[in-house]
């Protein structure tokens, strides 16, 4: 407490110079005013609401050129770039009291972006980037985030129970997919099948994921994708809010508590907040339940911001910590699956188990002039990965990943139509092995990176052009002899590029795409020689691995009416020299024998298509439907493995909106179907199509303490199914079955005593 008071009297030393802006929203169509209205400063991260008159005000200190982001529900958004000085770049706004016209448009899709380096709106970015609410995502409630996450097209999900969950992007994850949380790189061991994301819902208000290579800006390995995610914004100016949620799960009999404060005013905002959750082992649908697949997670969060003149500064931190148990695990030398099945519903912790630690703490800074933008991020996180697989009193594994990161930018804008950004970024990793651990899936090692990048952006009438260079540098040594192989230190290194362009109007969006991707072989794929039994495997690995290389060729065409909107998004992404784990006709100790190998060339193909239908005969309901389908090619294998198949996902949404005290908000109705896959690798099992259905229903009661809850069934036909990217797939052990839930949120938002100028 005594650091945030510290902060906090410089920060109010450091402020001068207040200025206001003001102004209301209002509708071009019928000139009234619009009310609830969203108006953001992109590079404070400052929120106002427009009251029952359209009007809203910011107080403060904020850069002299600004962009401004207004929003509101039924409206299209808008982003007004905004100076003190008329003449300052050409442009037509001054800051002061504005009129603000929104036009109508029931389907919203030009959402701002944050992932592709610089705040821009979709319909301006050559990249289509899924954008999603976290609150969308969980129309349908979900136990974590790649739950969530594999809603989005292209997006799936590797699994072992309920308690870890990894993305996969378009056939790829692991190593080949970058999460970054609000720009910083996320390091959690994600090379290993077992190993969870290590990041929770609380306070995340959104993720964007790029499909395919996107080493431009976020370096080596992301050959798969970029996963990105965001904080909520910060109250609105001079307020606070309290957002408690509790949720009920009657499948593993457990639930997550959630907690988040948050309070801004003229010269700072800060938010605090954390969760719990605790969950017994999931049932089946023939009603006895997955041995050891319980878990629970402890999560603190934390974030304060302030801005001086021309500048802000943000320091953030994140703590999770996950329990989760292994099932599968047995010494006998035939597996029998009903063995992991139980009739008792276990809670308490047992072996084996993985406990995960992770940390993050980042200070982000950014300077504002009058034609520059200049920022630095420096970051810490650490990944503690500790295993207990025979006895409780000493690990079997026990890991740290210290990584120490920097990325500096700097963005010049030329004129009205040009602008570039160039950059440097870096990190430093230490993986460590615990002296007490009985075994080791790695050697202590050390790795180093380093990339410049420049990437420009030229607009011309309905076109927007961008294009761009890198260069990465990676050393990886390793510092003790490690399965009777020797001390490695290796040294890679490749030059990347992407080039795109964009034309859109307000019926057509036209996107293409061209983007280089590389991967150095991790450490993991060259010394692996052992078990690995929360991936239930034995893993080998080779020496001679050599990097791989990927080109994305990247489509996408969108038509866009006022109820209608469809798009279909074709790829194609070629990468050389593909890692892979290979399953071998062979056992160890009764777990499958992988190793990893690399193929010459493997094509990976396919679209992802969505509709959005909005009826105009039918206001409030909103009917969508999405379509992933992969296929990958080589010439040296049947396939590859752990590919996804394709998926069909329908959803109803039906706003009621009726009743006064007692009020019925939607109804949601979720169909997945979800294809066979029959292409697979040499020694996988094929996987049948299975097809499911989800309900929910929310209430929302309007008294003197307002809430909403949210009340729904996951698996209604209680279908026996086992998705073919499950870990549990070798053990035959089937997904959840039937699920009941219901949720309850508070929401409390109360205005602060405005500070004097």
């Amino acid at each position: 407490m005594k650091f945030i008071a510290l902060l906090v009297a410089f920060v109010a030393l450091s402020t001068t110079a207040q200025k206001e802006l003001s102004g209301y929203v209002k509708s071009k169509l019928t000139n009234l005013p619009i009310a609830n209205a969203r108006i953001q400063i992109e590079e404070t991260g400052e929120t106002s609401f427009s009251n029952e008159s359209g009007a809203f005000i910011f107080f403060g200190n904020y850069p002299k050129i600004i962009h401004l982001h207004v929003a509101a529900v039924e409206f299209e958004s808008k982003v007004l770039f905004l100076t003190e000085s008329a003449q300052a770049l050409g442009r037509q706004y001054l800051i002061g009291s504005l009129e603000v016209y929104l036009s109508e448009r029931h389907l919203d899709l030009e959402e701002i972006t944050v992932s592709s380096g610089i705040n821009v709106q979709k319909n301006n970015s050559p990249f289509l980037i899924e954008t999603r609410k976290l609150s969308d995502l969980n129309g349908i409630a979900t136990l974590n985030m790649g739950e969530a996450l594999a809603k989005i097209p292209g997006v799936y999900q590797s699994n072992i129970g309920n308690g870890i969950s990894k993305p996969v992007i378009r056939g790829l994850q692991g190593i080949r997919v970058v999460s970054l949380l609000n720009g910083m790189r996320m390091e959690g061991q994600q090379w290993g099948g077992d190993h969870g994301m290590g990041i929770s819902e609380v306070g995340i208000g959104s993720v964007e994921v790029i499909k395919g290579p996107a080493s431009l800006l976020y370096g080596a390995d992301a050959l798969g994708g970029v996963l990105y995610y965001s904080d909520e914004s910060y109250a609105s100016v001079n307020s606070e809010s309290v957002k408690v949620q509790s949720i009920y799960n009657s499948n593993t009999d457990g639930g997550t508590l959630r907690m988040l404060y948050k309070q801004s005013n003229q010269k700072f905002r800060f938010l605090i907040g954390g969760s719990y959750a605790n969950h017994a082992d999931f049932q089946l649908p023939n009603q006895k339940f997955a041995q050891n697949s319980r878990f629970n997670e402890s999560v603190l969060k934390a974030a304060l911001s302030w801005n001086g003149k021309n500048k802000v500064h943000h320091l953030r931190y994140s703590f999770n910590h996950v329990m989760s148990g292994l099932p599968g695990d047995s010494h006998d030398s035939i597996i029998h699956p009903l063995e992991f099945q139980s009739n008792i519903q276990g809670r308490n912790q047992m072996i084996p188990a993985q406990f995960f630690d992770n940390h993050y703490l980042s200070f982000e800074n950014k300077w504002f002039l009058e034609k520059n933008e200049m920022s630095l991020l420096i970051g810490q996180t650490l990944n503690q990965l500790t295993e207990y697989d025979e006895e409780v009193t000493f690990p079997g594994i026990q890991m740290r990943l210290w990584n120490s990161l920097y990325t500096a930018k700097w963005t010049h804008t030329f004129s009205e139509n040009l602008k570039v950004v160039n950059g440097i970024q870096g990190m430093f990793q230490n993986n460590v092995n615990g002296l007490a651990a009985t075994e080791q899936l790695l050697p202590n090692s050390l790795s180093f990176d380093n990339g410049l990048f420049s990437m420009w952006m030229y607009s011309m009438g309905p076109w927007n052009f961008q294009a761009g260079l890198r260069y990465d540098l990676r050393q990886i040594k390793t510092l003790e002899v490690f399965n009777g192989k020797q001390l490695i230190s290796k040294k890679y290194g490749s030059p990347n590029a992407s080039i795109g362009a964009i034309y859109s109007s307000d019926k057509f969006t036209f996107r293409t795409n061209v983007s280089t991707g590389y991967r150095a072989p991790h450490p993991s794929e060259l010394l692996a020689d052992g078990f690995h039994h929360g991936a239930l495997r034995y893993e080998i690995g080779d020496e001679q691995l050599r990097p791989e290389r990927a080109s994305q060729l990247d489509l996408s065409f969108e038509v866009k009416k006022d109820h209608f909107v469809i798009v279909v998004n074709p790829f194609l992404n070629n990468i050389q020299q593909f890692i892979y784990l290979q399953p071998m006709d062979s056992m160890v100790s009764n777990l499958p024998v992988f190793e990893y190998k690399q193929l010459n060339s493997v094509l990976f193909y396919g679209s992802d298509i969505g509709l959005h239908y909005h009826p105009h005969f039918a206001h409030d309901l909103h009917i969508e439907t999405t379509y992933s389908y992969l296929n990958v090619s080589t010439k040296s294998d049947s396939s590859i493995s752990m590919i996804p198949p394709g998926r069909l996902m329908m959803s109803l949404r039906y706003q009621l909106n009726f009743g006064k005290k007692l009020q019925v908000k939607d109804v949601l109705m979720q169909y997945t179907f979800m294809n066979a896959q029959n292409r697979v690798a040499f020694n996988e099992t094929a996987s049948p199509a299975y097809q499911l259905l989800d309900a929910s229903m929310q209430l929302k009661w309007n008294g003197k303490a307002p809430f909403e809850v949210q009340i729904g069934c996951r698996n209604i036909f209680n279908s026996t199914y086992i998705d073919h990217l499950s870990r549990l797939k070798n053990i035959s052990m089937p997904s959840p079955g039937r699920t009941i839930y219901i949720s309850l949120n508070f929401n409390i938002n109360r205005t602060i005593k405005k500070e004097k100028a």
